[in-house]
């Protein structure tokens, strides 16, 4: 499979209920679930690692710098703001 990043977000988005803590996890589960391939989780992770929101314009990135998380662990919200954004961009 060669889904792009923009496919691999809304399939993301369709699958709510694989969310547990955060974004990795979530990606993580997709994978074990095999939605998706081991390629396209890393290409997930990697995207991710790459457009992380600025600590200058996220509050929670800047409360949460010191942890793996970038925003409050199990809130969903703002990790669903952050893939909406990124289907946009990738549109």
């Amino acid at each position: 499979m060669n889904r792009s990043i923009k496919e691999l977000l809304e399939l993301t988005l369709e699958n709510e209920q694989y969310f547990v803590g955060g974004l990795c996890g979530w990606f993580e589960n997709l994978y074990r679930s095999h939605l998706i391939v081991f390629e396209e989780w890393n290409k997930l992770q990697n995207y991710a690692d790459n457009n992380k929101p600025s600590i200058y314009s996220s509050v929670d990135r800047f409360i949460h710098r010191n942890t793996t998380y970038w925003w409050k662990r199990g809130d969903i919200k703002p990790r669903i703001k952050w893939i909406k954004k990124h289907i946009k961009k990738n549109s």
